[in-house]
């Protein structure tokens, strides 16, 4: 199945912890996220950020999503992966097998997230549900 949600930011910290001159600085980044649409709900999520000398970036994270996708709720981990070029920021994501709760149990699948300016993102998932609950519905 797939999902599509509009993230926005609603708080962001970031702090350098290593600096060398002519270098990339290394950051951490903490980040609470709104989602409206097929997935509805919040996050938090933490990066890390190798900031290059031309101002683009990459970075690796992890956000646990808690609210509903489509009509069950629950909550689930993404890992995610990405780059910032040019204003937009592209990131390859993975909902991490294991970590889905309540009516989100069995959750898995990838999506990607991509950012053109601004504070919002689209997030787009393809995912499976195989949770034990939904099993027993279908015997």
């Amino acid at each position: 199945m797939k999902a599509t949600a509009q993230r926005t930011y609603q708080y962001r910290k970031e702090e350098s912890y290593d600096e060398l001159a002519g270098a990339p600085t290394l950051t951490q980044t903490w980040v609470r996220n709104r989602f409206e649409g097929d997935i509805e709900g919040e996050s938090w999520e933490e990066y890390l950020v190798m900031y290059r000398t031309d101002n683009s970036y990459a970075f690796v994270l992890l956000e646990r999503v808690i609210g509903k996708l489509g009509n069950r709720s629950g909550s689930f981990v993404v890992q995610g992966r990405g780059t910032s070029e040019d204003g937009t920021v592209r990131a390859e994501l993975t909902i991490l097998p294991g970590s889905g709760t309540g009516d989100l149990a069995g959750l898995r699948g990838h999506g990607y997230l991509i950012t053109p300016s601004g504070q919002s993102s689209t997030v787009t998932f393809d995912y499976d549900l195989d949770s034990p609950a939904v099993k027993q519905q279908l015997r």
